[in-house]
């Protein structure tokens, strides 16, 4: 069974050394998952490092005693943008989960004229920290070491990123995207319904390519995971036999 992995951002690692878990950290180590002194745990500190050691308590505090410390090979080649359109709490907490666990490196949420869901001010701020949370989970889990990036804006903002490929997927495309030898790659998801048509045309202005991935049309909740996993098959990160 693999160790434990708890997210501690800020926190030096030093082989010899401590690193603290946060508060959070420790209450989810020893009231959560019962961990005891002595027991091994992972700490990453979203930026690509991640240290292992045995876990200290000692009253409202807990540590690991830094064995070693290592980048491992978790994160995709290629840096993924999944610029998805906002839809209902529960698909986006589904789809930020999953991108992360896929590989992405940055999540663009945009309001597209056809998203049923609105958000602004403090609501805005509320759910852009809760995505946090739900990014640092999924890391925990899918055994990532770098949290990706997630930001709101306005749909016309992210159509001027830059990458190697900036694709909208469209159900009424006809052409597949061009996914192979990218080191960047922006992938674009409408709501339910999908981008209308002034949307679409107005990705097509800002050069980037509109395609289908596949005969079936897919569910807005899983087009883009569909999609980041084409392209990392494409890269080599996924691979088969």
């Amino acid at each position: 069974m693999a160790d434990p992995r708890f997210y501690t951002p800020q926190v030096p690692f030093v082989v010899g050394g401590k690193a603290l878990l946060t508060e959070q950290a420790r209450h989810h180590a020893g009231r959560v998952l019962r961990m005891k002194a002595g027991d091994r745990a992972v700490l990453f500190d979203g930026k690509g490092l991640e240290a292992a050691g045995p876990i200290h308590f000692e009253g409202k505090d807990a540590w690991i005693d830094v064995q070693s410390v290592s980048c491992p090979p978790v994160e995709s080649p290629v840096a993924i943008t999944l610029v998805q359109a906002l839809v209902s709490p529960e698909k986006m907490d589904w789809i930020i989960e999953k991108a992360v666990e896929t590989g992405v490196s940055r999540i663009v949420v945009v309001p597209a004229r056809r998203s049923m869901t609105k958000l602004a001010g403090d609501r805005l701020q509320k759910r852009l920290e809760h995505w946090l949370s739900v990014a640092v989970s999924a890391c925990a889990q899918s055994g990532r070491t770098r949290v990706p990036e997630i930001s709101f804006m306005r749909f016309e903002q992210a159509l001027d990123l830059k990458a190697d490929a900036r694709i909208v997927l469209a159900p009424a495309a006809s052409t597949p995207p061009k996914a192979a030898n990218l080191s960047s790659c922006l992938l674009a998801v409408g709501p339910e319904g999908g981008f209308d048509d002034e949307e679409i045309q107005a990705a097509l202005d800002k050069g980037w390519q509109c395609a289908l991935i596949g005969p079936r049309v897919l569910r807005t909740e899983t087009a883009g995971i569909v999609a980041v996993a084409l392209v990392n098959a494409a890269s080599g990160d996924y691979r088969l036999d």
